[in-house]
C-alpha cells in the first residue's frame, strides 16, 4: 500500500505535522505524491492501486505522442491530458489517484470503487488521504462521534454508507465518483449502472459469463500465483481457470481451532468446506495449504483489525481475514479473492427468500429495533428507522431500470443497487484495509465492470436458473468444476463455532464493562450490556449485520468501538 496525505490549508504556518516525509508546497503539505513536469507545466500526483489494461493504455498514450511512461503517476497523468475527466472510463483496474495543478485538484476513484480514499473540507482546509489516521495526526481535524455517526453505527454499522466514515465530516468518495476543488469541493457521479434489454437465450448467457469472468480472471493474472480457495462457487471457478493456465497453482484456506467438532449448519452456513477443497484438489494439481487459526488469535487480532480498518467492522470476520493474510503474505506478493461475485449474481438470500426479497428496506438490516434495544437512553430515542428509510429511499432513487421489467426483475435491479453500494463496498474496504495491514495485495476478478454490466440485465429467471443463487454462474462453469463443488449452496466467509471463542471475548468486553471510564457506557444500556456479556453472546440470537455477528460477533464488535474511541480519542459529541 502506497500511503499518502494532501492538506492543502490556509494557514499553512501555523500547522504542526508528525509525519516526516511531507513535503511544504506553497500553501499544500504533500507526502506520497510525484512531482511530474510536462510541457512547460508542474503537476503532483499521487496513484494508489492497480492498472489491468496498462499495456493498452500505454500503447494508446505512445500514438498520442506522451513520453514513454516509468511509473503509475506518469500513466495517470498523460491519461488525464489525453483523456481529461474521462481517464476513468478508459483505465481498468482498482485504484484511487489525486492529481494537483495550478491551485486545482481532481480526485477520483475506479468505476466500482475498488480502492479507498477519504477527505476533508472545511472553510480553512482540505485534506485527502488513504488512512485516516495520518489525517488525524497531521491536520487540525478533530475527531468527533456526532448524532448522525451514532446512527451510521448503530443503524447501519458495520456497514456505513459508502460516502461517509463516522467520523464527523471525513467522508469517503463513493463508488463511480470524483471530486474536483478549487474553491471548495464539487462531487460529481462519473459511472452509474444502466438498464438495457437482455436479447440472449439462456445458452448465449452462460457462454458469455463464461468469456466475461474467464477473461476477467486471466486480465489481472500477471504476477498472481494464488488464490484463497474455500470450496465454494466464487473461489473454485477462480482457481480451476488459473490452475488451467499453470502447473504451479497455490491455494490456501482458513480452519477454525475446534470448528469440526462443534459445527452446527444453519440456514446461511449449510456445511463445512473441507470436502469441497478435496474435491478440488483431486480435479486439479493445486499445492494447497489450510491455515488454522486458534480462537485465542481470532480474538487477539481484534484491535489490529480495527486498526487496518480504522473504525469498527465486522469483528472476527475481519480479525481472521488479517490472519489469514498476514500467514499468506510470508508466501505471497498478490492472491486472488472470490469477493464481488455474490452482489453482481445475486448470491444472498435476500435475492430470492420470500421473508426478505420483498421488503423495502435493506433485507440484512431487518432487527434493527434488536439492535436499538441495546443502547442506552441518550441515544436509544434517535430516529433510527426514518434514518434507514431516507437511506434506502436515496440509494434506489436514480436506479436505471427498463419500463416492462417483471416485478422479479425489477426487485432484483434494487438488491443489486443496494449489494453494489452498500454491502459490496463495505466488504471491498474489508478486503483492502485488511490486505494493506499484511503487505499483500488481493485481486477481485469478479468485480469488472464489463460483468456488471451484462449481468445487470440479464433477467432474474435466467440468474436464478434452476432456482440456485448464481444459478447462471453455475451453469456457466459447470463443466469446469465437480458437480458438487459447481452446486454446492452458498456460503458466506466461515466464522468459528467453538464456544471457546465466546469465553475469551466475552472475558475481553467483560474487562471493558468493568472500567467505569470506558465508552461502552455512554452508548449502551448497562443492564443489557451486563447480560450480553454474562450470556456470551447469547441472549442476542439474530444476526447483527448480514448473515453474521450474532452473539460472540456481536461482543467483539463492541469490543472494537470500545477500542477504537479510546484509540483515536474520538469525542462523542451527541
Amino acid at each position: 500500500m502506497k500511503e499518502y496525505l494532501f492538506i492543502k490549508n490556509q494557514n499553512i504556518d501555523a500547522m504542526h505535522t508528525h509525519f516526516a516525509s511531507l513535503v511544504h508546497m506553497q500553501d499544500m503539505w504533500l507526502c506520497g505524491f510525484e512531482e511530474i513536469s510536462y510541457a512547460r507545466k508542474n503537476y503532483a500526483i499521487v496513484v494508489d492501486g492497480e492498472v489491468y489494461n496498462e499495456k493498452q493504455i500505454k500503447e494508446e498514450l505512445h500514438e498520442a505522442q506522451f513520453p514513454p511512461i516509468a511509473s503509475l503517476e506518469e500513466l495517470f497523468l498523460y491519461a488525464y491530458l489525453h483523456w481529461k475527466e474521462d481517464l476513468m472510463k478508459h483505465i481498468e483496474g482498482a485504484y484511487a489517484f489525486v492529481l494537483y495543478h495550478d491551485h486545482q485538484i481532481l480526485a477520483a476513484k475506479d468505476p466500482l470503487g475498488l480502492s479507498v480514499l477519504y477527505y476533508y473540507e472545511d472553510d480553512h482546509q482540505l485534506v485527502i488521504s488513504n488512512r485516516i489516521s495520518l489525517m488525524l495526526d497531521n491536520a487540525a481535524i478533530t475527531p468527533k462521534l456526532s448524532k448522525e455517526g451514532v446512527m451510521d453505527l448503530f443503524a447501519f454499522g458495520p456497514g456505513i454508507p459508502e460516502n461517509k466514515t463516522i467520523l464527523d465530516g471525513i467522508h469517503q468518495l463513493a463508488m463511480g465518483q470524483y471530486f474536483t476543488y478549487k474553491d471548495k469541493v464539487a462531487l460529481k457521479t462519473y459511472y452509474r449502472l444502466r438498464a438495457k434489454k437482455h436479447e440472449d437465450d439462456i445458452d448465449t448467457t452462460a457462454k458469455h459469463v463464461y468469456e466475461l469472468v474467464e477473461a476477467s480472471i486471466k486480465r489481472q493474472m500477471d504476477q498472481v500465483h494464488a488464490s484463497f480457495l474455500s470450496g465454494g462457487l466464487d473461489s473454485s471457478i477462480i482457481t480451476a481457470v488459473c490452475a488451467k493456465e499453470t502447473a504451479d497453482w497455490h491455494t490456501y484456506s482458513l480452519a477454525y481451532e475446534g470448528n469440526k467438532e462443534n459445527f452446527k449448519g444453519n440456514m446461511y452456513q449449510v456445511s463445512l468446506d473441507d470436502d469441497y477443497i478435496k474435491q478440488m484438489c483431486e480435479r486439479y494439481p493445486l499445492q494447497h495449504q489450510e491455515l488454522m487459526i486458534t480462537q485465542k488469535q481470532l480474538r487477539d487480532e481484534l484491535k489490529n483489525a480495527m486498526l487496518a480498518r480504522e473504525f469498527p467492522g465486522m469483528a472476527d470476520i475481519d480479525s481472521s481475514l488479517l490472519w489469514l493474510c498476514e500467514q499468506v503474505s510470508q508466501k505471497e506478493r498478490v492472491i486472488f479473492s472470490g469477493e464481488c461475485s455474490d452482489e453482481i449474481f445475486g448470491g444472498y438470500p435476500w435475492f430470492y427468500r420470500k421473508e426478505l426479497k420483498d421488503l423495502e428496506t435493506f433485507p440484512w438490516l431487518r432487527n434493527v429495533n434488536d439492535r436499538i434495544s441495546l443502547l442506552h437512553e441518550d441515544i436509544k430515542h434517535f430516529d433510527y428507522q426514518g434514518y434507514i428509510k431516507k437511506n434506502y429511499a436515496d440509494s434506489i432513487a436514480d436506479m436505471d431500470y427498463l419500463s416492462d421489467d417483471s416485478k422479479e426483475d425489477r426487485q432484483a435491479r434494487i438488491h443489486s443497487v443496494l449489494c453494489l453500494h452498500w454491502f459490496m463496498q463495505t466488504l471491498v474496504v474489508r478486503q483492502i484495509t485488511m490486505a494493506n495491514w499484511a503487505n499483500i495485495t488481493i485481486r477481485a476478478p469478479f468485480a469488472d465492470v464489463k460483468t456488471l454490466e451484462y449481468v445487470y440485465n440479464i433477467p432474474w429467471d435466467m440468474k436464478f436458473y434452476k432456482q440456485n443463487e448464481k444459478g447462471i454462474l453455475r451453469k456457466a462453469f459447470e463443466k469446469l468444476l465437480p458437480k458438487d463443488v459447481c452446486w454446492r449452496k452458498k456460503n458466506p466467509f466461515p466464522k468459528t463455532h467453538n464456544p471457546l471463542y465466546a469465553d475469551l471475548v466475552a472475558d475481553l468486553l467483560k474487562k471493558r464493562y468493568d472500567d467505569p471510564s470506558s465508552p461502552l457506557h455512554r452508548l449502551f444500556d448497562d443492564a443489557t450490556l451486563k447480560e450480553l456479556i454474562e450470556s456470551k453472546g447469547a441472549s442476542y440470537t439474530l444476526p447483527w449485520y448480514g448473515q453474521l455477528m450474532s452473539g460472540p460477533q456481536l461482543l467483539a464488535y463492541l469490543y472494537q468501538i470500545d477500542q477504537w474511541i479510546l484509540t483515536y480519542h474520538v469525542q462523542l459529541d451527541f
